[in-house]
């Protein structure tokens, strides 16, 4: 197998991973909503930063992703969701 193909399916392989573990993050909490944007953001980052530029232009792309979607992940945190829970009253006659 090529360099270049092994590159391109540890570089699938690692994006997955990385849809993943961003997938698990809790929608309403900031601080994991930065960590779940800064790692989408940085391997995107790096795919785009690999493909345009090479080794250091994935480095420099992973970087700059990274913190750009941890930003952005924490700025558009939506509020908690409000629960309003109904208590029902049962009224038994004995």
């Amino acid at each position: 197998m090529g360099t270049r193909k092994q590159a391109t399916v540890a570089g699938v392989i690692g994006a997955g991973l990385i849809y993943a573990l961003a997938a698990t993050a809790d929608p309403s909490n900031p601080a994991e909503r930065a960590l779940g944007g800064g790692l989408l953001g940085a391997g995107t980052g790096a795919v785009i930063g690999a493909i345009s530029g090479g080794g250091r232009g994935a480095a420099i792309g992973a970087a700059v992703g990274g913190g750009l979607g941890a930003v952005a992940g924490a700025a558009t945190t939506p509020p908690r969701p409000h629960h309003h829970y109904h208590h029902r009253v049962v009224h038994r006659s004995y």
